[in-house]
């Protein structure tokens, strides 16, 4: 696929400040199935919706209309965007606000950190995402202002990974893992199988950023966050197979076993961090 286009395209439209290549491509995750996820950061002050539409349209192979979904249409957080195929390939396009960025970014690194439900997150869309987009992302053209660069250098101003949020990921949700278990084992041996593994998803979800923090590492999304933990320098042995089989325990009504296992990760997960949960409770 030819990103040169894509990019000599879109830099032409009014307000358009910065295009980047993320997903799983800029992580070097990406297998033969993977698409393209391509940023476009924005001043939304003079955006030209029109002239952007118009030139997604030309990119994609089909020329479709109305493949633009204009910032705020897909809520709050994943601000707008479309789906093309170009050279017979999936490209995604995810809009970015890009002074809105700055503000996030800036909590980030003084450890406010929030999490707001997002259609396509099901444990919910972190604030912090917007760091790891910002880390991860391979810059492939800026206007002359390079803001892009200077979003960088915030985030990175005391280090690879900001001491401050890290803190407060651990603090926050290993907190929040504890509470879950908590609340899924009173459903889980009422026999509510459906509200406890909500319950267990959202631990496994908060242990994940737990962990990422832990390593100072900085995590996306949840999507596929189980499967890579292996790749995590601390991590609990085996961790997601010890996971697969707690759905399955869950699944077939054995919420003793279930919460044996969860219970065991997690002590793992709270010693590895270096806090103790009933500390922070109290």
């Amino acid at each position: 696929m030819q990103l040169d286009r894509i990019v000599s395209s879109l830099s032409r439209v009014r307000g358009v400040k910065a295009i980047v290549l993320g997903g799983s491509q800029s992580r070097g995750e990406a297998d033969q199935e993977s698409d393209y996820d391509i940023g476009v950061y924005y001043d939304g002050d003079v955006l030209d919706t029109a002239a952007l539409g118009q030139c997604l349209k030309e990119l994609d192979d089909g020329h479709k209309d109305d493949l633009l979904h204009p910032p705020g249409q897909w809520g709050p957080w994943i601000n707008g965007g479309a789906w093309l195929t170009v050279d017979n390939t999936p490209v995604d396009i995810l809009l970015r606000d890009i002074k809105r960025v700055e503000e996030v970014l800036r909590d980030c690194t003084k450890g406010r950190l929030t999490i707001d439900y997002q259609s396509g997150h099901p444990f919910g869309f972190v604030n912090t995402i917007y760091a790891a987009e910002t880390h991860y992302c391979k810059p492939l053209w800026q206007d002359e202002a390079r803001e892009l660069d200077r979003l960088k250098a915030l985030l990175h101003a005391e280090g690879e990974y900001p001491p401050l949020m890290r803190t407060a990921t651990i603090g926050r949700f290993l907190w929040e893992a504890w509470f879950s278990l908590a609340c899924g084992r009173k459903a889980a041996f009422k026999g509510d199988t459906h509200y406890a593994m909500g319950s267990v998803f959202r631990a496994v979800c908060s242990w994940l950023q737990v962990l990422n923090a832990v390593n100072n590492r900085y995590l996306m999304n949840e999507k596929g966050a189980l499967k890579w933990v292996d790749d995590l320098t601390i991590k609990p042995r085996e961790m997601a197979s010890r996971v697969c089989s707690v759905y399955t325990l869950m699944a077939a009504g054995k919420a003793d076993e279930a919460y044996r296992l969860l219970d065991e990760l997690h002590s793992e997960i709270a010693g590895l961090s270096g806090e103790t949960v009933t500390d922070r409770i109290r």
